[in-house]
Parts: C-alpha cells; sequence; structure tokens
C-alpha cells in the first residue's frame, strides 16, 4: 500500500509555489484563473512519483503557473491561447495535455521575454 501522504510531500518539494498559487486571490469574474489552478492541483497530484521526467514536468508547471500569477502580459498571453485551444476527443489525459500546452507556451514567452528589454515608464 502506498502512503499517499509521502507522495504527496514529495511532489510538493517540486512545486515551491504551491501554497502561494492555490491562495492567490483573484476576482470572482476571473473564470480561466480558478481552472488553470484546478488543473495545476489537478495534474500535479496524478502523476507517479517514481517518474523522473514527470517530476520535472511538474516543477516546469509549477514554474509556469506561478508567473502566469505574476505576469499580466503572461496572463494575458495565455488566457487568449487557452480560449482557442482545442483538445481532441482521443485524448486520454486531459490534464497532462494542458499542462503540457501551458509549459509550451511559457517557453515560448520566456524565450521571447529574456531577449526583449522592456523599460518602465515613470510618471
Amino acid at each position: 500500500m502506498e502512503n499517499s501522504f509521502l507522495n504527496n510531500k514529495i511532489i510538493l518539494k517540486y512545486c515551491p509555489d504551491y501554497y502561494r498559487i492555490i491562495n492567490e486571490e483573484f476576482s470572482d469574474y476571473d473564470y480561466l484563473t480558478d481552472k488553470i489552478i484546478e488543473i495545476y492541483q489537478s495534474y500535479i497530484f496524478s502523476i507517479d512519483i517514481s517518474d523522473k521526467s514527470a517530476l520535472k514536468k511538474v516543477n516546469h508547471l509549477n514554474r509556469a503557473v506561478a508567473r502566469y500569477i505574476d505576469d499580466r502580459e503572461f496572463k494575458t498571453m495565455l488566457n487568449s491561447f487557452l480560449l482557442s485551444l482545442k483538445v481532441s476527443k482521443k485524448e486520454t489525459d486531459i490534464y497532462g495535455f494542458i499542462a503540457s500546452e501551458i509549459i509550451k507556451e511559457f517557453d515560448k514567452y520566456m524565450e521571447g521575454f529574456t531577449r526583449n528589454l522592456y523599460i518602465p515608464k515613470w510618471i
């Protein structure tokens, strides 16, 4: 018999921003943020902890969702992407598919983010 408490502790070790993400306050009208956090929670606790690539993916997803919470520009980009995302009926792991797509968008954003210099406008 597996101890789910110990498994969850191991998963949370790879998700340092977990409590900050799930305790994030957002508007009642922000339905998409609620769904992203729900997908995040469901996905990270559904993985097999003996799979090292899944643990790396969880860590990457954690960084992506933390960036979503912190960065307004990434949030608008990801919201528009997710609203147009289509999932095939043949897909068996929907949470895994959406998590992979969030990670891909995060990687694209970070690639462009590190190349651009953002100069704040002081008023």
